[in-house]
């Protein structure tokens, strides 16, 4: 056996389980962990944990890492190409409020989708309206949408301050002047990615009002009825994230993705195998935590 072919794995099984020994022995001493109690989550966290970092060294080896297509990540050129059809606007936006929350990964999935809608526009030669309500992102995104039209050859269709504009952080604010801003331009495509509150139908109803082709998505378990219900094309939760990778090309992100992938592979079996067994009296689920 080449030791140090697997001197990394090796090294990383070291530490984990000089951290799992730590962590038990710290918080048993404070009386959190019930040592009655499973470790059935602990484990499924184990599994992510070396699932994205097997995927992610697979990424930087050069391997191509399978990720199944979206049909709303796809739908986005449909929608720019129907827009400059009809000779109309592209609107996007992708939220409201500081970045420096927990929505922050959300607001960088949908700069990453920003990127793949201006370079779409640069190539068809659409005029992109971006609204935004994150004032650390102003500058993010006029980079994003100039260097999308510069590199597509297309350097007459930026215009700074069409192309991209900070409204507010306060939410109805923002929400009546993107509902303005989509009616005013009259878009023929309206693009809405990232986290929304009960802003997020007020957008779907502005759109359908002109009969704009929509494509929508947040990681906001609360609205995402709302934008599968109105949009033509929805992202469903964490498919933000997958195409906001995969619209910056970002393989190392597509590979974490790949590996929670597995952790939701292994949850499905659980709860299969828990239906199969319940009717004959095995519960699986007091089983494992007992």
């Amino acid at each position: 056996m080449d030791i140090a072919k697997y001197k990394t794995w090796i090294a990383l099984a070291l530490f984990v389980l000089l951290l799992i020994v730590v962590s038990v022995g710290y918080y048993q001493s404070l009386g959190i962990i019930n040592p009655k109690a499973g470790n059935v989550s602990f484990v499924l966290l184990l599994v992510l944990l070396f699932a994205g970092y097997y995927f992610i060294g697979k990424a930087r080896g050069g391997k191509p890492i399978p990720v199944r297509k979206i049909a709303a990540f796809d739908a986005i050129e449909e929608g720019i190409a129907r827009a400059v059809e009809m000779g109309k606007t592209v609107h996007f936006t992708l939220g409201y409020g500081p970045i420096s929350t927990v929505n922050a990964p959300q607001y960088l999935a949908g700069l990453g989708v920003l990127g793949h809608v201006a370079r779409l526009c640069a190539k068809y030669g659409a005029q992109l309206v971006s609204t935004l309500g994150v004032p650390e992102l102003i500058a993010a995104e006029e980079e994003i949408i100039r260097d999308a039209y510069y590199s597509g050859g297309k350097p007459e269709l930026y215009n700074v301050t069409y192309n991209v504009r900070y409204l507010t952080d306060q939410q109805f604010a923002y929400a009546s002047a993107v509902q303005a801003t989509i009616q005013r331009e009259n878009a023929g495509a309206n693009i809405v990615v990232g986290p929304f509150w009960a802003e997020s139908l007020i957008f779907m109803e502005a759109g359908a009002a002109i009969e704009a082709f929509q494509v929508a998505g947040t990681a906001r378990e609360t609205q995402i009825p709302f934008f599968v219900l109105a949009a033509d094309y929805a992202f469903i939760g964490e498919e933000i994230f997958a195409a906001g990778a995969m619209a910056s090309g970002d393989v190392e992100t597509l590979a974490s993705i790949r590996g929670q992938d597995i952790g939701k592979l292994l949850s499905w079996i659980l709860i299969v195998v828990g239906l199969i067994l319940l009717p004959m009296g095995v519960k699986l689920a007091e089983y494992l935590v007992k």
